[in-house]
């Protein structure tokens, strides 16, 4: 960009001196850079203090195989412990596990009987969650048996026409394609989404782009929470490993395709 001189011109002695310049005005100074919101403000923050940087600079392919590598390398609780830690300890607040599709709450010291109270395994096990990805905790909750049953293996979706409801807005029926899916309650969306964005990179399971939109969709309107961080840290010390999505939302936008 060219700049012009200010520096005033000298004229020849026999023309008249040019009229003195107008004193410039101070230009007001720049709005100071927003800084960055800390552990459960807007959904494009820093990490959470003390955790391992942002995957700065990488994007797609590179950076699930990053995330991959950070993430995979956990213990295999094996799935009756993994059950054990989710109902008598993970989820158990003063006595009580909540379910994360209904809200109904168990009062339980133990595994319930599956009849009453079930593991959900947001990735479904027909659909890949074998082996060590049947026990990962960071895709696993508590939910009521029959809420569990509606949900079967169904995708994840936005649902148009119901067919089932619970009082907290959990929904099965069919979306805006016709497709049957399932909806969790608006304070478990985000949840879901980071749940399998995990499981996603850990197992290298790709999700159909019609799921994956929604799920994007629904990071960012549900936000993480102290609850959603507490669990993430809770889960490092059983098994080994975080949920790298749970610490940096951002990653999520930063991958085009699972």
């Amino acid at each position: 960009m060219h700049v012009r001189s200010t520096a005033a011109t000298v004229r020849p002695p026999a023309l008249a001196p040019a009229a003195p310049a107008e004193p410039r005005r101070a230009s007001a100074p720049a709005a100071p850079a927003p800084r960055p919101a800390q552990g459960g403000g807007d959904v494009f923050e820093t990490p959470v203090p003390g955790k391992p940087p942002p995957f700065e600079g990488l994007s797609d392919k590179a950076l699930i195989k990053a995330l991959h590598d950070a993430a995979a390398k956990h213990k295999d609780l094996g799935y009756n412990q993994a059950r054990k830690i989710i109902f008598t300890e993970l989820d158990n607040h003063e006595g009580k596990v909540k379910c994360v599709y209904t809200g109904r709450e168990l009062r339980t010291d133990k595994i319930p009987n599956a009849s009453d109270m079930n593991t959900e395994h947001t990735w479904p096990q027909s659909k890949g969650a074998t082996g060590a990805a049947k026990s990962d905790l960071h895709h696993l909750f508590p939910t009521d048996s029959k809420a569990n049953s509606q949900r079967s293996s169904y995708p994840f979706g936005e649902v148009q026409k119901v067919k089932w409801s619970s009082p907290s807005g959990a929904k099965l029926g069919t979306d805006a394609e016709g497709r049957t899916v399932f909806e969790p309650p608006p304070e478990h969306k985000g949840n879901v989404a980071r749940a399998l964005f995990y499981f996603s990179t850990v197992y290298g399971k790709a999700i159909p782009a019609a799921e994956e939109a929604v799920l994007k969709k629904w990071n960012v309107q549900d936000q993480v929470d102290a609850a959603e961080l507490t669990r993430n840290g809770a889960i490092e010390k059983y098994q080994g490993n975080r949920n790298p999505f749970v610490d940096d939302a951002t990653l999520a936008q930063r991958i085009a395709d699972f």
